[in-house]
């Protein structure tokens, strides 16, 4: 780094002296009389060695270093980064999103600028967020958890809470710890299609338990523990995916009751838990005993984000699963917890959420006025929804032209746990596809439901 005794040239009597100021540095810059990392002299220096005043030599930085020749240092002085990059060579970071996810749509474009802001405040807290830390988050991540998590109900009280790096490793730390000694896992009978990845991972069979339209039937959940070493049950209970139904609170203590009875575990994925103004109470309150929480911020804030709070009921091993958490990801990144964090104090993860509430409901909206209600499972909170296909018109056939448009469509096939599955497929009215492609895309398909 070289301390310069710079002196700009103000020679464009067309330009006020501020432009000339930032124009001249610009022009050495190119000239290689300025070289990256060179100490400019301070404000004060600068004005005293032109005869004029601060104000005029603040603005000349504060163009140059807009135009990104220069930057300025709290406590260091003013350096030269080098010639400006123009924002037409910076190349666009190509739309690579997974159509066959599910997620959220984009929110308005003032939310999304907040959201940009307050990351980069939340990267004040560098080089701390580029740390190892604390295992399972540290206090004031932890504090923004409970913080949140207490928006859905819940009181965290003598579970063990975890920051982790997304659902699914939560799922996997979970469902590896409950299953270290073999068993099978009991979930509905169509069900989060991540699951079966984890169960082949473990090597460990999946039962689905049959249903009527409030959920598993206790009954037939009892059955499947006696007869086929049934050791933990899956649940995904409100805004299910990808049937979009919701657990009532009657069924919720009906199977609380079941698994309490036979002492098995329930793992609560409340992917969508957040979305709904008024759901029904989460199952970790009503048998946080027996219930492990998983609150992924994928469908409510976004899945970009790969953080999830986990919660460990008291009287669980929790050495076993803190160790397969650490064997699954380590920690959660501490920039993107930093950033939720942040999102969470400020209450801007709330607007978040409402301007994902507001723009899914326009979407579904426009969805119901394609789609008779006899082919539709919906709800005005949850952007995807459960189509089923007319007499004669093949599940792919759809699919095939959804995904044209690069719509999120999945077959029935990808969630079921029995071999034959129902006409019927996922279609996600979320992402990236903006609401003209989406309703280009209603319009495509329009026709088969209206024979």
């Amino acid at each position: 780094m070289r301390r310069t005794d710079w002196v700009p040239r103000i020679d464009a009597p067309d330009l006020p002296l501020f432009e000339a100021i930032a124009k001249s540095i610009a022009d050495d810059i190119a000239a290689g009389k300025l070289l990256p990392g060179d100490h400019l002299p301070t404000q004060r220096q600068l004005a005293k060695r032109l005869d004029l005043d601060v104000t005029t030599i603040a603005r000349g930085y504060s163009t140059a270093a807009s135009r990104g020749h220069i930057e300025s240092r709290v406590g260091a002085g003013t350096f030269v980064r080098g010639a400006a990059i123009s924002s037409e060579s910076i190349p666009v970071r190509a739309d690579v999103a997974d159509r066959t996810m599910n997620q959220p749509p984009d929110v308005e474009p003032d939310l999304v600028e907040s959201m940009k802001r307050s990351a980069a405040e939340a990267m004040h807290a560098f080089p701390q967020v580029l740390r190892y830390q604390p295992e399972g988050g540290d206090v004031r991540d932890k504090g923004a958890a409970i913080h949140w998590l207490s928006r859905r109900g819940i009181a965290v009280e003598s579970q063990t809470l975890h920051i982790t790096t997304g659902a699914h490793a939560a799922l996997t730390a979970v469902l590896s710890a409950e299953l270290a000694e073999g068993g099978a896992i009991a979930s509905e009978q169509v069900t989060y299609p991540g699951l079966f990845g984890i169960a082949r991972l473990l090597r460990c069979p999946v039962h689905g338990i049959p249903s009527d339209r409030d959920g598993i039937l206790p009954d037939a959940l009892a059955e499947a523990i006696e007869t086929k070493d049934v050791r933990v049950l899956y649940l995904n209970p409100t805004l299910h995916n990808p049937t979009t139904d919701t657990m009532p609170l009657n069924r919720r203590l009906e199977i609380v009751e079941v698994a309490r009875q036979f002492g098995i575990p329930i793992v609560e994925d409340d992917a969508y838990g957040f979305l709904p103004i008024q759901p029904p109470p989460a199952i970790v309150m009503l048998a946080p005993d027996c219930t492990y929480y998983v609150g992924g911020l994928a469908k409510c804030l976004g899945p970009g984000l790969r953080i999830a709070y986990l919660l460990v009921p008291p009287q669980t091993d929790r050495q076993e699963v803190t160790e397969r958490l650490r064997a699954v990801s380590v920690m959660a990144s501490p920039i993107t917890t930093a950033i939720v964090t942040h999102w969470i104090e400020s209450g801007l993860a709330d607007k978040i959420v409402v301007g994902v509430r507001n723009e899914t409901r326009q979407r579904i909206q426009l969805l119901k006025q394609t789609i008779p209600g006899r082919f539709r499972k919906t709800n005005d909170f949850c952007f995807h929804a459960w189509i089923e296909t007319p007499r004669r018109v093949p599940v792919k056939t759809l699919v095939d032209m959804l995904r044209g448009y690069s719509i999120g469509a999945v077959p029935a096939n990808e969630f079921c746990t029995e071999e034959v599955a129902p006409s019927a497929f996922r279609f996600c009215v979320g992402g990236p596809v903006s609401f003209a492609t989406l309703q280009q895309a209603m319009e495509s398909i329009r026709p088969y439901y209206e024979s």
